[in-house]
């Protein structure tokens, strides 16, 4: 093979590895995000993300992508070791001891594909995995490997993945969540909670959660209403198992994304959901408080900005109050 179409396969094979690379991480990365703060600004990563993380398509497209990986790194060694004859030289010229450690056993190749195709893509990812996905070539790709993946090539993996979990007793239980399995938690795992939250008799996702548990207090006058949110989390507090309570920790501290809709767990103690809270005023007939919109809402600001502006706030009436004092003391001392 001439050298330059080498050249240019070797390239190809760096840019399609980076890709696949990157997609994974990207992937991961993109479950800590709530999907709401970059659907309408990034609708290629948004749509990739949903239909990434709908079923067992996390599992499918790492085992089209690990084929794909595989592959180009093979394919990349192969193109990378390079074996010279006598009088041969390199792009350059190279002593015998250059061409004995790095072309002919491949290291040379391997130290750019690494640094190259590999680590710089997962990096790029991990940081902004929304824009890395929203490039036009992630969702082909990431296609291209569930493709892959149907063709059955790497179904005796599941095979295998059930043997091992059945020989060590693996399974999934209220403190050890398969995390890939938690976007559908809305809807199975926390079923029972929210029947003995809400006095329902059907399961219900977490957007009906909140619409029963404002159902019903609807009809009371503002001041009650918003004394229920209190009587929520009472509810919340006496109905919730420590098991329970366990899990959802363990569920928000992988998913801070989702703490709009479910409880929140300080310690030993219960909070209702912001969504919750928020619903409950605005059914009262007031405005919902920036603080409590959804991250993704135009007018949401980030609770913490509110605490420390109410911290501002008393400490500067703290001063004024000191100083009265203060004008105050001299006065009576005249």
């Amino acid at each position: 093979m001439p050298g330059w179409a080498a050249l240019l396969l070797f390239l190809v094979d760096i840019f399609c590895l980076g890709i696949v690379e990157g997609l994974q991480i990207a992937l991961v990365e993109l479950k800590r995000q709530h999907p709401d703060s970059y659907r309408k600004s990034h609708p290629r990563a948004y749509n990739t993300g949903e239909s990434a993380f709908s079923g067992d398509n996390v599992e499918r497209f790492l085992m089209g992508r690990q084929v794909f990986v595989v592959f180009l790194v093979f394919f990349a060694a192969k193109l990378t070791t390079i074996y010279l004859d006598e009088g041969d030289n390199f792009l350059f010229p190279v002593s015998w001891w250059f061409r004995s450690i790095f072309l002919e056993t491949g290291i040379l190749g391997c130290i750019v594909l690494v640094i190259i195709a590999q680590l710089m893509p997962q990096i790029v990812a991990a940081k902004y995995p929304v824009h890395y996905l929203q490039f036009i070539i992630m969702k082909p790709a990431y296609y291209l490997c569930i493709g892959v993946e149907m063709t059955g090539i790497t179904h005796v993996c599941w095979l295998l993945s059930a043997f091992m979990q059945f020989c060590f007793r693996m399974k999934d239980d209220k403190t050890t969540i398969n995390p890939v399995n938690l976007r559908g938690l809305d809807k199975r795992s926390f079923s029972d909670l929210e029947e003995s939250v809400t006095s329902a008799e059907k399961e219900g996702s977490s957007d009906n959660h909140s619409k029963e548990l404002t159902e019903k207090t609807t009809f009371l006058p503002a001041d009650e209403n918003i004394i229920h949110v209190s009587t929520l989390i009472d509810t919340l507090k006496d109905e919730m198992s420590s098991d329970v309570i366990a899990v959802y920790r363990q569920y928000l501290d992988k998913h801070p994304e989702q703490f709009m809709k479910f409880p929140s767990v300080v310690g030993n103690k219960v909070y209702a959901s912001p969504g919750d809270i928020a619903t409950q005023i605005r059914n009262s007939g007031y405005d919902v408080p920036s603080f409590l919109q959804d991250i993704s809402h135009p007018d949401h600001i980030p609770p913490h900005i509110v605490a420390c502006e109410l911290l501002a706030t008393v400490d500067s009436q703290r001063q004024e109050i000191n100083d009265l004092r203060l004008m105050l003391d001299k006065k009576n001392k005249i």
